[in-house]
Order: structure tokens, then C-alpha cells, then sequence
């Protein structure tokens, strides 16, 4: 059983899939295995694997098809991090990239994705702590291709 939690300060929502939480506070989980502790590096022992899913939305306001130029990403951390495009169900196209110490990363994704409707994601495949601050997506539009 999954439990679901909403920061009502921020909307951030988190999905707890190793517990079984009936009830939350900011500081503990309860179950029927019993009474858990939040906080620290790890989920009793193992990474911690974010995934931020933006939906897939209409990009700007014509009906032309978009193309992704580059992905620019503000983040400090260190490693390598995975940037996913998530196109008409069911195409994704996900790309491995390092973050540089500077904390402004790019992400080149493949020149031959044409599409009105993109979603995009971001994951921690190795559990590493981040900050995230900003994903900057350049899409240009084609010149002719509607359909």
C-alpha cells in the first residue's frame, strides 16, 4: 500500500511506496508495522530516489510542431542526474547528464523529437542529494510541420 502526503505549505506531494502510512505528521509515520521516524539521508538504509514528473502540457500558443534546442538546469549536487521528455503516450526519451559544480548543468536531448504536448521529469537514479532551483527548457518551433 502507498501512502500519499501533501505539504500543504508548498504543494509538494511525496509517495511513500516501502510503508503502509495510516496517518503522517511532520515528523512521523505511523503504520500497522509501527511508528516511523522522517528525516535523515536515507529510507532505512537505502537512497532515496526522487522523481519530479511535470505533466504534459500544450507548448505555446500555435499548433505548430516544437523541438527541444537544449535543457539548462540549475541545480547544486553532484553525479549524474536523469532528465526524461515525455511525449504522446506512451514515447519517453530519457538522457543521462553530470552536474558541474557551478550548479548550472545543460542536458542535450535528441534533435528528433517533434511534439505539441511535452511533459518533462527529472530523477536522482543513484539516490544523491540535490537543490533544485530551476529547469529552463529552450523548445523552437518548426517552420512548417502542424501534423
Amino acid at each position: 500500500m502507498n501512502a500519499i502526503v501533501c505539504n500543504t505549505l508548498n504543494g509538494a506531494v511525496t509517495e511513500y511506496s516501502r510503508h503502509g502510512f495510516q496517518s503522517i505528521t511532520p515528523t512521523h509515520g505511523g503504520s500497522a508495522a509501527g511508528l516511523f521516524a522522517l528525516g535523515g539521508d536515507t529510507d532505512a538504509g537505502l537512497p532515496i530516489v526522487a522523481d519530479i514528473r511535470l505533466p504534459p502540457t500544450l507548448r505555446d500558443e500555435n499548433t505548430l510542431k516544437k523541438h527541444i534546442a537544449m535543457v539548462y538546469v540549475s541545480i547544486k549536487g553532484g553525479g549524474c542526474m536523469r532528465f526524461t521528455v515525455y511525449g504522446e503516450p506512451p514515447v519517453v526519451w530519457s538522457y543521462t547528464f553530470g552536474l558541474s559544480k557551478s550548479g548550472q548543468t545543460r542536458c542535450e536531448v535528441g534533435k528528433g523529437i517533434r511534439q505539441n504536448y511535452m511533459g518533462f521529469g527529472l530523477s536522482n537514479p543513484a539516490g544523491q542529494m540535490f537543490k533544485l532551483d530551476r529547469i529552463e527548457v529552450q523548445t523552437l518551433q518548426s517552420t512548417s510541420r502542424r501534423v
